[in-house]
């Protein structure tokens, strides 16, 4: 059970706070946040339909405290960031509401300007500071319910939901434990895995060029074949059956967003279905392939340059592009990135360190020479000649990512040292996945409002 001081809230306290959350409101879909913001908005209102302002209340309070970049930093963690010369109390205060309750309650006693609640899933008891001195709750019943720390107390986040009864409040933890079981890591790997033999069970390879005016079709036949025809051969059950027994709900497909300019304006985009990156889209890639089977690229493909140089670059292309030509020729990546970048000493060793270098610049990192240093320090490789700066505080963490690209497979090599394939979570902060990929997205209007509502939390308050 947890224990919390019974000291009262100011109502100076209470305004700072408002204050405060108004303030990363505005940051999360007003300022550099509001892209990804409206992006998210727009998935969870597919299905949920029409838009209510409890909806809406619901997908912002997910979105400010259960969200997470590609690097794994939060909405707090972005606007920390982005204010240096925030007072020392508040900021605390942010740190803190990284620890925050979201769960289901049973209403206990009611004091002046507190509420007692019990939580169902730990039984955890807390007692809430309210600005009101009367209870809006009456003993008994159940919410569903954020809960801040605020220093040695806790108050509510946002709306609270009342539960009709304890029957459907417990319901709502069992769906909300099932979704958990589907974001596993285990889960997330096999559904992964599935994801690869289904797209060999259906195109015959892991890999499929079309034409870019054939490429949504081919995603929706993709997607229907993995979520509503093929069946898992232990349970004799597709994907969408899956979902409706365990969870009550209907899977719904969403439809998928148009083409971004430089897909549309692509001859052929390739499909990849990896298993760390998922469906991947490459606009050309087939030409980008021959560029390494050939000795005369300028003959077979007099651009060249341009197009290898917007794999290199585009922070949109990952880097499972290049690790699938230098798995098969290797030396012949190396030739080609020593003629493009000028250097004539360039090894496949330093292929992650080049790609990241253009894709996730830091500062501090300008020289390449830098960031293939750096490489090697953290890959233990020999001490270079001269150590590579460090990078500014700002963007550190990007640069420790680095640290975890060695793990994999090794390109297969006789003449050089073997590139390393990332491991997925590293990988992940140097790719991000197009929009039209993410196929299994759930998607109906109850299971997305139970999804962002709910995250895997701290029992006691700090």
């Amino acid at each position: 059970m947890s224990s919390v001081s019974r000291s009262p809230v100011s109502a100076v306290q209470f305004n700072r706070v408002e204050q405060l959350k108004n303030d990363l409101v505005q940051f999360a879909t007003k300022g550099p946040l509001k892209d990804e913001y409206e992006i998210q908005r727009k998935l969870f209102f597919e299905a949920a339909q029409p838009e209510d302002e409890h909806d809406s209340e619901s997908v912002l309070d997910w979105f400010l405290f259960d969200w997470y970049d590609e690097d794994g930093d939060s909405v707090i963690v972005r606007y920390l960031d982005r204010e240096p010369g925030l007072a020392e109390a508040e900021r605390e205060i942010l740190i803190d509401w990284q620890d925050s309750i979201n769960s289901v309650f049973e209403v206990g006693t009611a004091g002046k300007g507190s509420v007692e609640l019990r939580d169902l899933e730990s039984g955890d008891v807390y007692t809430v500071r309210t600005r009101s001195q009367d209870s809006p709750f009456k003993r008994g019943q159940f919410i569903i319910a954020r809960l801040l720390p605020l220093g040695n107390n806790l108050i509510f986040s946002g709306l609270q939901f009342l539960m009709p009864d304890k029957e459907s409040a417990l319901a709502w933890l069992e769906m909300r434990r099932a979704f958990d079981d589907f974001d596993t890591p285990e889960a997330i790997e096999k559904a992964r895995r599935e994801q690869v033999a289904a797209f060999c069970d259906l195109f015959g390879c892991d890999e499929l060029t079309v034409s870019s005016g054939n490429l949504s079709s081919t995603l929706q036949r993709f997607e229907r074949y993995l979520l509503t025809e093929r069946r898992d051969p232990d349970t004799g059950l597709t994907p969408a059956e899956r979902f409706k027994k365990e969870l009550g709900q209907e899977l719904t497909m969403p439809d998928l967003p148009a083409l971004p300019a430089p897909f549309a304006s692509a001859g052929e985009i390739t499909i990849l279905c990896d298993d760390f990156d998922g469906i991947v889209l490459l606009p050309d890639y087939t030409r980008f392939k021959r560029v390494f089977e050939t000795e005369e690229p300028d003959r077979h493909v007099p651009d060249w340059k341009e197009l290898v140089w917007s794999y290199v670059k585009d922070p949109d292309i990952p880097t499972v592009a290049f690790e699938r030509v230098a798995e098969q020729a290797p030396q012949r990546v190396e030739k080609v990135l020593r003629s493009l970048i000028g250097d004539k000493d360039f090894s496949i060793e330093h292929l992650y360190a080049v790609l990241l270098h253009y894709k996730q610049p830091v500062d501090g990192l300008e020289d390449l020479k830098d960031d293939q240093n750096l490489w090697d320090l953290f890959n233990g490789n020999s001490t270079p000649a001269k150590a590579a700066p460090a990078p500014s505080k700002k963007k550190s963490s990007q640069a420790r990512t680095k640290k975890a690209r060695s793990q994999k497979v090794k390109v297969k090599s006789k003449a050089k040292p073997a590139a390393k394939k990332t491991n997925p979570a590293a990988r992940a902060s140097t790719s991000k996945r197009k929009p039209a990929a993410k196929l299994a997205r759930k998607s109906s209007a109850k299971s997305k409002a139970v999804k962002r509502t709910t995250r895997k939390r701290t029992s006691k308050v700090r």
